[in-house]
């Protein structure tokens, strides 16, 4: 698997060739953009510490859903500006509204203490996490630097690149050892690469679809502790744009 370094790398030559070949007609101006899509979290450990009855145990590899298209439906919008003096280069800021959701019935392997007992197995993850989800969204809150370019002069299509970062606000749900807690909070910082293709279908609006990769780290409060897992994500979307 292609390593964090080596996507921000790949991203950041992306728009530089984008930059290198850019046609001086194209013209600054604010973007906004809306789209909808589907998304894939890969696979994660899910570390949970119960201090107060002397639990911490880590359950590998879980499964997580994203159940884009049921309600509430996964979604994301953004709006920025491109330079007039360089108008391939832009800044953003976008709010994508990632789920995550885990099978409790799925069978996983445990380590750790439960209840101060040592435990090494392979169970059902809804034997001791009976749900733990992010259903209203991990929410993020990204700031990109984008590039842009036109692949003909006067053309319909463009080429587009964005790398991003910001904090999240997710909204965790959990029922660990029959104890239920949801709440919205902060969360840690998320970063994104993406690339994509616009097309022009009506004077200044755009359709366009795009590829995002997203990675954070959540540790969410549930009760009397924290649960702790990676996301790492691929997004496809579909959406429109409109340039004034």
């Amino acid at each position: 698997m292609m390593s964090c370094c080596a996507r921000l790398s790949l991203t950041a030559l992306l728009i530089f060739c984008i930059a290198w070949s850019v046609r001086a007609q194209d013209d600054g101006g604010w973007v906004i953009a809306g789209y909808l899509g589907g998304a894939h979290t890969r696979a994660s450990d899910l570390t949970v510490s119960l201090p107060a009855i002397g639990s911490n145990l880590t359950f590998e590899r879980v499964r997580f859903d994203s159940r884009s298209f049921d309600g509430p439906l996964y979604y994301g919008f953004r709006g920025g500006y491109f330079l007039n003096r360089f108008p391939w280069l832009g800044f953003e800021a976008e709010f994508t509204h990632l789920k995550v959701f885990s099978n409790p019935q799925q069978r996983v392997r445990v380590v750790g203490q439960r209840r101060g007992v040592p435990v090494d197995s392979e169970i059902a993850l809804g034997e001791i996490v009976q749900q733990y989800s992010i259903s209203h969204g991990v929410n993020l809150l990204l700031f990109n630097v984008a590039a842009r370019h036109r692949l003909k002069q006067d053309g319909r299509l463009i080429l587009t690149a964005r790398a991003g970062l910001g904090p999240t606000l997710p909204h965790t749900e959990s029922n660990i050892e029959g104890q239920v807690q949801e709440q919205y909070e902060w969360g840690s910082l998320g970063w994104q690469v993406a690339g994509g293709a616009e097309f022009r279908v009506w004077k200044n609006v755009h359709v366009f679809g795009e590829y995002k990769f997203t990675r954070t780290r959540q540790e969410g409060k549930v009760f009397s502790g924290t649960a702790e897992s990676l996301l790492r994500t691929h997004h496809g979307v579909f959406g429109l744009s409109y340039q004034f």
